[in-house]
């Protein structure tokens, strides 16, 4: 049997975890806040093939969420850092 930590969904990019990782510390989030890191197809002519969605659930507070245009896989830190500088989407 797999450890609860090695197990992710088939087809998850295992960059996926450093990125919510960093996004609760730059945050500074509580250990009850979910973070949710997912690519997701973008058919806009002027947008990449994958994009990235990561939202943050607190338990107390209100959802925040924050759209980058590039694979999970490419995301930097300074890109975490700009991103989560800026406003929610729909603030």
């Amino acid at each position: 049997m797999k450890p609860i930590g090695a197990w992710r969904p088939p087809g998850q990019n295992p960059r996926t975890a450093e990125v919510k990782e960093s996004v609760r510390r730059l945050l500074g989030l509580e250990e009850d806040a979910a973070v949710v890191v997912r690519e997701l197809a973008c058919s806009d002519e002027d947008c990449p093939p994958l994009e990235t969605v990561i939202a943050v659930l607190p338990m107390d507070g209100t959802p925040r969420r924050w759209t980058l245009h590039r694979p999970v896989g490419d995301i930097t830190e300074e890109d975490l850092r700009a991103l989560l500088a800026r406003e929610p989407e729909g603030a």
